[in-house]
């Protein structure tokens, strides 16, 4: 709303909140300073006062006359502003007082303000207390007086209103402030008008004049103003001139593309996805013997050409590229001629245009005839040979560079490291031969050598094993260390991007060890391989997930099974996990929605911890699939009772922050979703707080993607971390959770829990409350302040069966 704002408004009442603010401020500031001065000035009154009177009192009670003590008091009634003043003895009885009624009483029944405490602790002093009592606008004086004999007086008390001061005081600031203001306000507004025809005005003509930027209807008419403002229009004039300038070099760009093209005598293609009409060039159908006017414009004309040995692998590798599951679209195939032989071409594509949606829209691309050129041939050739060898370097080469680099580093003064690199080939060994899977490992080895610059020696050194020698990182331990973990972060993510082998899809899994080598220690090359080695067993332990960096007391760490992750892929891929439902309830008890949660038993019965298989998933990048899967599932559900005629609550799925930040799974999450036709939030994730605790930059865009598409958006286990009121003020959440240790402290002590829903509260978001597991528990939560409810006092986690129980009326359960 607020962008759509003119500048006519929104200056001008920027500019006189600012004023109202700034004027407030300074009222409620000489206020205080004023209540602030009117009481030290009566304090030291009083004090002049009360001292006199120390005087006057003990010199009279020295001589017996209590009539001149008498006087004085009845003198300090004449003060208007004196409410109480008497003099006490050790029993607090009052002596003398301004008011006759409270003579000879008890000064704790008849005076409000008076504290015996405080007297008794004046007195045994010796020293005055006069304190100001901003709440009851007074000040309260316990003045001690010398006792002469028992029961003579030994306190003065007295208490004086300020509240008429402050009143008439408060009075003059007001009426001051009313006339600064009006005047203030008088030259704003002419300040203003003053902006508005030496700024404002003249933007506004600029941004009119804007609209019509490289057409004849360009004109800019802005009167006198600001030299900014006349350098805005001096370069809007630069930009329509150079516009006019770019739009016929365009076309004539255009045309000698054109000249270009046809004299390369390459093949153009351009493809609508959308239509499936193919523009083909005259060349294009000349490879095939055809004439320019003799083939249809269409998708068809060219996948019935294909050979049909060709067709299917070929087909495939599009789809793949069209479907981004692949960045780049090459193949050498065969089309048939309209003499009936086949012409080998190179087909090389790339997407140019995308809807609103993110779909891709429009495709080209060139076709270039290979079939008669021995030359083509023999470079074709050349490739693949390349391609079969990668770029290794021989491990005896490799050792004797790292043998080098050890003996040499010492001058040089900087810290390098060695980076084993394990690829785990067991799950992929099955499927593919013994050479098959060496071209895919040369692949990677290429793949991971043409990252990387000269600084960094790579080298296949075992089959499966990878060694990187990264030289010069830093001249300190720390900052090696830092970029040596960044650099490994970054080798496991190039060599996870999936690999598309024929008619196979491979997602390799890595794991590294670290060795830091600085410039003082001599290592044995095989040493520091050796060390390397250690730290990369290491690092496939749960608490490194896949990385660790070697030191002196390292032990080796045990494998992951091998068996029960290979059991955890077909768990997925064969959709074996169980689908649970833990519903969340109102404080009415009705449904509200329900969490999805994911279960595995294995086939001889055995269960699998939650934390197990969500852990092993998250090491060997199975948890996108994972979270992917049971999103279908679940769309499949909310699908089939649709069909039904029954609307389910909304559904809930947990969202590991590895998924959700991989590049590609939002994209994939929400095409899932929309295939399915889902309604606005019928399906929700539930996030933790540390995906919206790292850089709002690539967070942002990620939530603006879930909400567009109807998602509703959960922050999880709120309270388990640092609890950030961030994440509540900067992203569109639906409901917030608390996480479930709440629950377990909340009967010992409520104050942490208490704190976390006053924290959420002012940001009007429903409250739920996780592992609510007795009724006192929910009526605790609900006296705080939650407003929605979880756990085994609601119910447990449901089988589908039984979660149709609960949420399907009783006639429709017959046809469910």
């Amino acid at each position: 709303m607020f962008r759509k704002l003119s500048l006519v408004v929104l200056i001008p009442v920027c500019m006189l909140t600012l004023y109202l603010v700034l004027v407030t401020a300074e009222y409620f500031y000489e206020s205080k300073q004023v209540r602030k001065e009117l009481a030290d000035r009566q304090v030291g009154q009083i004090k002049q006062q009360l001292l006199r009177m120390q005087a006057i009192v003990q010199s009279a009670q020295a001589l017996q006359d209590i009539e001149r003590i008498e006087q004085e008091v009845s003198l300090a009634t004449l003060d208007m502003n004196v409410m109480v003043y008497i003099l006490l003895d050790a029993n607090s009885r009052i002596r003398f007082a301004n008011h006759a009624v409270w003579r000879d009483s008890n000064a704790i029944e008849v005076i409000d303000g008076y504290d015996v405490i405080q007297h008794h602790a004046v007195v045994q002093s010796g020293l005055a207390s006069i304190s100001v009592n901003p709440e009851r606008l007074s000040i309260q004086a316990y003045y001690p007086v010398e006792a002469q004999y028992p029961g003579a007086t030994e306190l003065v008390y007295l208490e004086s209103d300020l509240a008429p001061l402050v009143a008439k005081a408060s009075t003059e600031l007001q009426q001051r402030f009313m006339r600064v203001w009006g005047l203030g306000a008088l030259l704003l507004i002419g300040f203003t008008c003053v902006l508005y025809y030496l700024l404002i005005r003249p933007f506004k003509l600029l941004s009119k004049s804007a609209k019509h930027v490289g057409t004849p209807e360009f004109t800019i008419q802005v009167p006198w103003s600001a030299a900014e403002v006349l350098s805005l229009q001096t370069s809007l004039q630069q930009v329509h001139e150079r516009l006019g300038r770019a739009v016929k070099q365009l076309n004539d760009s255009e045309q000698r593309w054109l000249f270009a093209v046809e004299g390369s005598r390459n093949g153009i293609w351009d493809w609508d996805l959308r239509t499936g009409e193919v523009f083909l060039s005259d060349r294009w159908k000349e490879m095939i013997g055809y004439l320019p006017d003799e083939l249809e414009g269409a998708f068809q004309t060219w996948e019935a050409r294909l050979h049909p040995d060709d067709k299917q692998a070929v087909l495939n590798c599009l789809d793949e590229y069209v479907s981004g599951k692949t960045k780049e679209f090459e193949s050498v195939h065969r089309l048939l001629h309209r003499d009936g032989h086949y012409v080998w071409v190179f087909d090389r594509g790339m997407l140019v245009d995308w809807d609103h949606l993110g779909r891709p829209t429009r495709m080209i691309g060139i076709h270039v005839d290979v079939s008669e050129s021995e030359k083509n041939h023999a470079a074709i050739a050349e490739l693949v040979k390349q391609s079969a060898s990668g770029h290794r370097m021989l491990p005896e080469a490799f050792m004797e560079q790292l043998s080098q680099y050890l003996s040499q580093r010492n001058r040089a003064g900087y810290w390098g490291a060695l980076l084993f690199v394990n690829v785990d080939t067991h799950d992929i060994s099955d499927s593919l031969s013994t050479h098959e899977l060496e071209r895919l490992l040369s692949q990677l080895g290429a793949r991971l050598s043409s990252y990387f610059t000269e600084n960094i020696v790579v080298a296949h050194i075992e089959f499966g094993n990878f060694a990187f020698l990264v030289k010069d990182l830093a001249v300190d331990a720390e900052m090696a260390g830092r970029r040596a973990l960044a650099l490994a972060t970054e080798l496991r993510q190039i060599t996870m991007r999936p690999f598309h082998y024929g008619e196979h899809h491979f997602s390799l899994v890595a794991n590294l060890g670290i060795c830091l080598l600085d410039s003082v220690e001599t290592l044995a090359p095989e040493l520091v391989v050796r060390r390397a080695q250690l730290a990369m067993e290491h690092g496939k332990s749960s608490e490194h997930a896949g990385c660790a960096f070697y030191h002196p007391d390292l032990a080796r760490a045990l494998d992951p099974e091998p068996s029960l992750l290979n059991a955890l892929q077909r768990a997925i891929t064969d959709n074996q996990l169980s689908l649970m439902f833990q519903p969340v309830v109102d404080v009415y008890g009705k449904i509200e929605s329900a969490e999805v949660l994911s279960r595995w038993s294995l086939a001889n019965g055995e269960i699998v911890p939650v934390a197990q298989f969500i852990s092993l998933a998250e090491q060997n990048g199975l948890v996108a699939s994972l979270d992917l899967n049971v999103t279908e599932r679940v769309c499949q559900l909310v699908k089939q009772f649709r069909q039904l005629g029954i609307t389910l609550p909304r559904l809930t799925l947990n969202i590991s922050t590895l998924s959700f930040c991989q590049a590609d799974f939002i994209e994939q999450f929400i095409a899932v979703v929309r295939s399915y036709e889902l309604d606005d939030k019928q399906l929700g994730v539930e996030l933790a707080e540390s995906v919206f605790l790292t850089s709002k930059a690539f967070v942002e865009p990620r939530i603006i993607q879930l909400v567009e598409a109807g998602i509703a958006i959960t922050l999880d286990n709120f309270g388990a971390g640092q609890s950030a009121l961030s994440c509540l003020h900067n992203y569109p959440l639906t409901e917030v959770k608390l996480d479930v240790h709440c629950a377990v402290s909340l009967l010992n002590d409520a104050s942490w829990n208490q704190a976390l829903i006053q924290a959420v509260q002012p940001f009007k978001l429903p409250i739920v409350a996780k592992g609510v597991e007795s009724v006192q528990q929910q009526q605790l939560f609900t006296t705080l302040g939650c407003t929605h409810f979880q756990g085994y006092n609601i119910a447990r986690a449901l089988s589908l069966n039984d979660f149709k129980q609960l949420v399907c009326p009783r006639p429709l359960l017959r046809s469910v």
